[in-house]
């Protein structure tokens, strides 16, 4: 049986088994829960390791937690390592870097990048940089402050790219492996209220995908030059007749670099492109993304399958992308509770 191993995080509290061991069978597309850990509270986020053995949560609480973890496959179990403070409120976001020697992670509410060690052993080390946002942007609801909202290492490159959704900004840092520290490189300003929130590349070609949860938009950016980022195209990302409350959470890339994939909480849907040779994108559907508030997803290697985190309505739903790249429901949801990050590991 042809499988693969997927952890899911979610907004259960520290007495549940809020970080979840699922095994997915590649052929069938059926997913099995294998085991679940419990003592961190609202693990919103993870980051596998490149190894395949070790992963970092979120704890997403007011002086928040980086959590570090330890996969044991062949057993299906997992071990927490050890912890460290995310120097701040709700921290929101955590990468492991392409060596896996080092965490970058983002406090929503305490508006700051923090980097640490990864060491050997798994266990994550004392920070060694940290850096404060500034500003505010035109929502004065959900814009009163910085609100780093996601950190993405740009692939083949010691440069990480941080949205910032209150300041309506990505920053461009790079990371000096050899300390540990952060250094500005760029600034790019986004839309006044777009509120950029997550970003995905393109696999083959010099683009970035830019998700905007304010405006539920997708920019386009082409990478480099001397502003780092040079605007391509604005796309909308919810029918143009929909009038209700929408937020938009996440974006993919598929593997061949053919379509985009983007998720709407309100529209609860998964909206999806035709990527052009220009890295321009070409509407094709909307697809109910099988329950309600969909504020993650994962497209499984191998192109075949989209495993989409409905946060409430309680519920992890398969979908089968065919040919046109346009993913249908594949059984029933399965139940589990507040499942907000769901990722491939293994």
């Amino acid at each position: 049986m042809a499988v693969t191993h997927l952890i899911t995080g979610s907004y259960a509290s520290a007495q549940e088994p809020g970080i979840k061991l699922w095994e997915f069978d590649l052929k069938e597309g059926t997913l099995t829960e294998k085991s679940g850990i419990s003592g961190i509270d609202r693990a919103s986020f993870l980051a596998a390791h490149p190894n395949g053995k070790n992963f970092v949560a979120t704890s997403e609480v007011g002086e928040g937690e980086l959590v570090s973890f330890r996969l044991d496959l062949p057993d299906k179990k997992l071990a927490e390592v050890n912890r460290q403070s995310s120097d701040g409120d709700h921290p929101a976001h955590v990468c492991i870097d392409a060596s896996g020697n080092w965490v970058l992670s983002v406090n929503y509410s305490g508006g700051n990048v923090n980097v640490h060690p990864l060491l050997e052993d798994g266990s994550i080390g004392g920070q060694t940089d940290s850096v404060r946002h500034k500003g505010e942007g035109p929502n004065k609801e959900r814009q009163d402050a910085p609100h780093p909202h996601s950190v993405f290492q740009l692939p083949d490159s010691n440069y990480f790219l941080v949205s910032d959704l209150g300041t309506d900004l990505i920053f461009v840092y790079e990371l000096d492996r050899a300390n540990g520290k952060l250094a500005t490189k760029q600034i790019v300003p986004t839309t006044p209220g777009s509120g950029p929130r997550h970003l995905a590349f393109h696999p083959a070609k010099p683009f970035v995908y830019s998700l905007e949860e304010l405006s539920s938009a997708i920019s386009v950016y082409e990478i480099g030059g001397d502003d780092f980022l040079k605007f391509v195209q604005v796309a909308g990302l919810t029918p143009k007749e929909f009038t209700g409350e929408n937020t938009s959470a996440e974006v993919a890339v598929s593997e061949d670099g053919r379509f985009l994939y983007a998720s709407n909480r309100g529209h609860d849907s998964i909206a999806v492109f035709k990527i052009l040779e220009d890295g321009s994108l070409q509407f094709q559907a909307h697809v109910p993304s099988g329950g309600k508030g969909p504020r993650h997803f994962t497209l499984v290697p191998g192109g075949e399958w989209v495993i989409v985190a409905n946060e409430k309505s309680d519920s992890l739903c398969v979908m089968k992308i065919g040919e046109t790249g346009i993913p249908e429901m594949a059984g029933e949801p399965v139940h589990t509770p507040s499942p907000v990050c769901v990722k491939v590991i293994g």
